[in-house]
Order: structure tokens, then sequence, then C-alpha cells
């Protein structure tokens, strides 16, 4: 493996960086970052990219556009579901009437629609619609001076298909150029109805933009890295449920998609304000206050057909569980810092001769708990989904949540609180789950089973270190619920309490959070021991 003379900054709010800190906190000595080399590689798509790729027979090529659609457009809104349909047909009965624009989009839907479409990758063959995918980029390989709304979806289709070549660095550079494009082209700002009469291009054009905008939030926030634009340079309307002349299913529930634009927006105000390195008006205590409140809020809020009840009610429709998977796993984010310093306290307390009940804030205890509760919720709805078989092999979304949940249950594991097995139970279950999805060819399942398999090494070293010392059931409690949610773990009456108060002391998040004085991981190592006279060298 060929290793960059340039470092690469991993961001500490991003999953990776989280399972390397678990591991660091508690193994003897400290472990180094696990360098991502699961992923599609430049040479292979560049390579793809300039040889000949068939178009697909007339019945393939409807039925991945139609997988497609029914996958991306049940969460984001991307192109319009009428034109597409139409300009596949065009271009099936007349290959010479499309322009490159719609040749490329039809391009990457085949690639998602094959992705989708398909539950296991053969190991002497592409990933599914990788092909496709690299056929559909050499549009670009010129960026338009004057460019079209085409342009801006095919980067957020290339974008979305990204995440499973477990390029995410590619995601999150394809969605800040649509920001960008969106930006040139007058996206961000509302359009007079004089100049634009048609109902259905101008709610057209809000929603793109919209999504432009939570992708680049999405992926900035999974990777801990800055949005493209800030929310005080928009002005354009949220989206709404148009009334059209002609009847169509192109715009579907405006509710859905805004409440998922919002929570966007939060996750990018939690890792501004939580991860952040820069001063600060406003206190760390208050930020975190802040983005809990804000979380809590946004279940408040929320429409009630987009609610997931705690009871045996019937199985949750698809928009609704992926909206709140995504909402855990913002909570997680912004409360895993807290976590990972009540578990730093218990190891310590493990160490010291003769061994003491670790010292924890009763804020600590309680924010720990709710990041937890999050993580339970997260693993029984994707235990779930994998059980009734939505959970796609190759949705890079699911099996992100399952590696997320999954680190917080392995740390909850050995904290002794009353569902520590039942956590370590969890946690074993998530890690197969991912292992088999490593089997079947998923690439981000491929680097997440490397951290787990680290994780379990260190996992074994300290149980075998601390012995039967166990601390006395005054830690983490459970939530009396047969199927809690993660709602229900941000209206728990003390995580209520705290949030209300006006001060609250959460000074241990900085020691927590800046462990060691480290100012974020890099791969590879730029740490002076891993300096060396021909340049850098991989740190682990």
């Amino acid at each position: 493996m060929n290793v960059l003379h340039t470092p690469v900054l991993i961001g500490e709010a991003s999953d990776a960086a989280f399972a390397t800190r678990f591991r660091q906190a508690i193994s003897e000595p400290g472990h180094s970052h696990i360098p991502r080399v699961n992923y599609a590689p430049d040479e292979r798509l560049l390579a793809l990219s300039d040889e000949d790729c068939p178009w697909p027979i007339p019945s393939r090529a409807r039925l991945l556009v139609n997988v497609a659609l029914k996958y991306v457009s049940r969460n984001y809104y991307i192109v319009r579901k009428s034109q597409i349909l139409e300009g596949l047909e065009q271009t099936i009965l007349n290959p010479n009437s499309a322009d490159s624009l719609l040749r490329s989009k039809l391009w990457v839907l085949f690639a998602i629609g094959e992705m989708y479409s398909t539950r296991t990758a053969a190991k002497d063959r592409n990933f599914p619609g990788m092909a496709y995918f690299a056929r559909a980029t050499r549009i670009l390989r010129i960026i338009s001076e004057r460019p079209r709304i085409d342009a801006i979806e095919i980067r957020l289709l290339l974008s979305f298909y990204s995440l499973a070549l477990n390029r995410r660095y590619t995601a999150y550079a394809l969605a800040g150029s649509s920001v960008r494009l969106s930006v040139v082209m007058g996206l961000h700002l509302n359009v007079p109805e004089s100049q634009l009469r048609d109902t259905g291009a101008r709610e057209h054009r809000n929603r793109v933009w919209w999504t432009a905008y939570s992708f680049d939030r999405m992926w900035a926030s999974r990777l801990g890295h800055p949005v493209a634009i800030q929310d005080d340079d928009i002005e354009v309307d949220l989206p709404t449920d148009p009334v059209l002349d002609t009847p169509s299913d192109d715009f579907a529930d405006s509710s859905y998609f805004i409440a998922g634009l919002r929570l966007a927006r939060l996750a990018a105000k939690v890792i501004n304000a939580i991860y952040t390195r820069r001063p600060q008006q406003k206190t760390l205590s208050q930020r975190v206050q802040e983005a809990l409140r804000d979380l809590r809020a946004f279940v408040e809020e929320l429409p009630p057909h987009l609610h997931i009840e705690p009871t045996d009610a019937p199985e949750p429709s698809p928009k609704p569980l992926s909206l709140h998977l995504y909402f855990n796993q913002v909570a997680i984010t912004a409360t895993r810092p807290i976590l990972l310093h009540v578990l730093r306290t218990h190891v310590s307390a493990w160490d010291t001769q003769p061994r003491t009940e670790p010292q924890i804030p009763v804020s600590a205890m309680t924010l720990s708990e709710a990041c937890i509760r999050c993580a339970r919720h997260s693993c029984r709805l994707l235990i779930d989904c994998w059980i009734d078989g939505s959970f796609a092999t190759f949705d890079y979304f699911y099996t992100q949540y399952l590696f997320s949940s999954a680190t917080v249950l392995a740390i909850s594991s050995l904290i002794d609180g009353k569902e520590c097995r039942s956590d370590k139970e969890q946690f074993e279950s998530a890690a197969q789950f991912l292992h088999q999805l490593k089997e079947n060819g998923n690439f981000a399942a491929e680097e997440f089973c490397r951290h787990v398999d680290a994780m379990k090494v260190c996992m074994r070293a300290l149980e075998a270190r601390r012995g039967q010392f166990v601390v006395q059931d005054t830690g983490l409690l459970g939530l009396d619920v047969l199927n809690p949610t993660a709602g229900m773990a941000l209206s728990e009456p003390s995580l209520q309490e705290l949030l209300s108060q006006p001060v609250l002391d959460l000074q241990f998040i900085d020691a927590s959070m800046y462990h060691d004085g480290a100012q974020g991981l890099y791969w590879p190592d730029i740490s002076p021991e891993s300096w060396s006279a021909s340049g850098w060298t991989p740190g682990g």
C-alpha cells in the first residue's frame, strides 16, 4: 500500500476517530488510528471511466432506474421522477436524442439501481454499479461556465453513490460542489414568480437546493469538516406541497423533507458547537445544553406521522425510520465525548491500587446514559431491519449507524450498569452483522470491521487487567420501557432537569475532548516518532 506524503485530518466528530479514542482510553499503551484503505481506488475508477460501458437493454434500464428512484426518492429529493422516466423512454427509442447531461444522469441512476438490487458482490468482479458510476463521472471533466440544474442533480447522485464505495471525501467534495453550483445559479435565493411561473419548476429548484444543503451538512458532520455555505446567506423558501396542473408524484411529503433538512442543520450546528477549537463566546457547558435542547425541540415539533411509537405497533415506514436513525446519530455525536469521559474515569479507578469506585458527576452520568439509550434504540431498529430484510446490503447509512451504535454499546458493556450484559450481546450481534456485510462486499463494513476487531482485542485485555473488580450499581440506569425511542431518551426526567439548569458544570468535557493535548487525529501519523527521512510513515 502506498502511503501518502501529506497527512489527512481525521475529524474528531467522525465515527472512526471516536473508535480510535475508545481504544486509546482502554489500552496500554495507546493505539494509533486505523487507516481507511477499504474503498474503491482512484486508479480503478479512472481505468473504468476510459472503458466503453454498454448501455443496458431496455428492460434492464427500466428496472435499474425504478430501483434507484425508489431508494433515492424515499429519503431525498434530487430528480423529478416524471422527467427521468420520460427521458429514459426517449433515450431508449432514440439514443441520439439525449444530451450528455441526461445520459450522465441515467448512467449514475443505473449505478444506484444496480447497487440496491444486488445482494452480494462477487470477489472477481467490480462493485455493483461501479462501471456505470465511472462512466457517469466523465461529465465532471469540464465544469460548465453556465451550469444547468441537471449538473447539480448529477453531482448529488454521484455523491450519494460515492458513499457506497466508501469514498467519503469524494461524497463530501461533490456535495460541496453542488452547493457552489447552486449558488452560481441563484438557487439559494427566491426567484420572483414573474420570472418563473411554472409551479413545478419553482418547487424543483427549491428542493434541489435544500438537498444540496442537506447533503453538504450531513457529509460534513460525518467527517467533522466545515460546511460550504452559512445559513445567513440563504433566503430561499422551504419546500411546499405544490398543486400542479398535471398530477404527479414528483413532490413527496414536504414535512418529511423539511424535518430532514432541519436535522442536517442541527447536525452541523452540533459539530461546530461541541467539536470546534475556535474561541467561542459561550461556554462549552452552554453549547452542549443548547445542542440537546435543540434536539429535544426537534422531537417535540415533529409531525405525528413521522414519529416511531415505542409499542408493538405496525412496523414503521422507511421514511420515519431513516429520520429517527439519523436523529439518534446526531444525539450520539453530541453526547459521546461525555461517555468517553465516564469510561476514562472508570478505567482510572480500575488501575488504582487499592481499587476505588469512580467519582463521576451526576450530570456526566445523565448525559452518557442518553447517549447509550440512543445507541440501543438505533441498534434495535437496525436489527429489526435486518430480520425483516429491509437492510440493503450496500446501504452506507445503515452500515454507519450500526457501527456507531455498536461502538457506544461496547463502551456501555464495560461500565457495570444494569444492562451491561444486554449491551454486550447487542454489540456482538452488531459485530456479526457488520462481518456478514463485509463478506458480501460492503466497503464501509470492511473498514468498520477492522475497528471492531481492534476494539475486541482491547476490550479483552482490559477485562483481564481489571479482573473481577465490579463497580457498585450506582452508575448508568436502564430505561424501564420495553422499546424506548431516542425521543424518550431526551425527555427522561433527569435529563430534562439537567437541561433546564441555567448553569451546568460540564468542565470535565474539556479534559475528555482534548485528552493528552491531541490536536486531532492524522493519518499517516504526524508525531515525531513516525517521521523518517523518506517522508511520512503510517502510524497504525
